[in-house]
């Protein structure tokens, strides 16, 4: 009589065949779910008292900003999505909406993305790109969690933050506060504010570009990186790879930059 011998193992390695093939199969199903692409434009102008402030919180998607005629506050954004239909492309641009609190002395637009339920393959299928106008002088605060921020040729206090994603400013004069998780701050500072400016970033390169004139007191640490202040004039304090205190052109508003993963470079313009 011949014994019947059960497979113990059959059930497992079945198993780790379908996941196998699952996995394989797994690009092919978020590229063929997302063929269609539907997008939408939403754009707004207000009016903004001379001591207004404005502020744009996003979720996916960018943040471009650069300087009104006048008093008006233009935003334009622009909403894309994709699908495995058009109709299914359309259906996920109506989960992105924007919310205005508005009063002649603010101007705070929010993106609001709903939630879908079961399982999503991709999450980054739906995006709000911000172009955006704002009085040079306006206080403004531009947030993004998955984007960057793009600022150019503002006068007024700056704060710009960003968790996956780069700062960007150029010709800029007023106080400045930017901070990014993952991502690098690149900053051109036309002249150096009186309010000063504060750098932080986690993991990414920081770039600064001063006049060679301005006066600031220097603060500048990394945890993983070197610190290279190219050929400007900064005396005392203390100078080594990883930390620079000390006074530019004699000293003057606070320059304070604190890294982690990266470099930061400090040149003259």
């Amino acid at each position: 009589m011949i014994a019947s011998i059960r497979p113990r193992f059959v059930p497992s390695l079945m198993i780790a065949v379908v996941l196998a093939a699952m996995a394989s199969a797994g690009c092919d199903i978020v590229t063929a779910d997302l063929r269609s692409e539907e997008s939408t434009e939403w754009s707004k102008t207000y009016t903004l008292d001379p001591a207004g402030s404005v502020e744009i919180g996003n979720v996916n998607g960018k943040i471009v900003v650069e300087p009104s005629q006048g008093n008006t506050v233009e935003v334009r954004a622009i909403k894309k999505a994709r699908g495995a239909t058009p109709e299914a492309a359309k259906a996920a641009l109506e989960r992105a909406t924007i919310v205005e609190d508005v009063t002649s002395s603010r101007v705070k637009i929010d993106t609001k993305i709903a939630r879908m339920e079961g399982i999503v393959f991709n999450g980054g299928n739906l995006t709000v790109e911000y172009h955006v106008k704002v009085p040079a002088s306006a206080e403004v605060k531009f947030t993004t969690v998955n984007g960057g921020v793009e600022i150019a040729g503002l006068k007024g206090r700056v704060v710009a933050e960003t968790t996956n994603g780069g700062v960007t400013a150029r010709d800029v004069t007023g106080q400045l506060q930017a901070s990014t998780t993952n991502g690098g701050l690149d900053i051109d500072l036309a002249k150096f504010p009186e309010g000063g400016v504060k750098l932080e970033c986690v993991n990414g390169g920081i770039k600064v570009r001063l006049p060679r004139d301005a006066k600031a007191n220097i603060s500048a640490s990394i945890v993983n990186g070197g610190i290279d202040a190219g050929d400007l004039s900064i005396e005392g304090g203390e100078s080594s790879k990883r930390h620079l205190e000390g006074r530019l052109n004699g000293g003057g508003p606070r320059l304070q930059i604190q890294g982690t993963n990266g470099g930061i470079r400090l040149t003259g313009r």
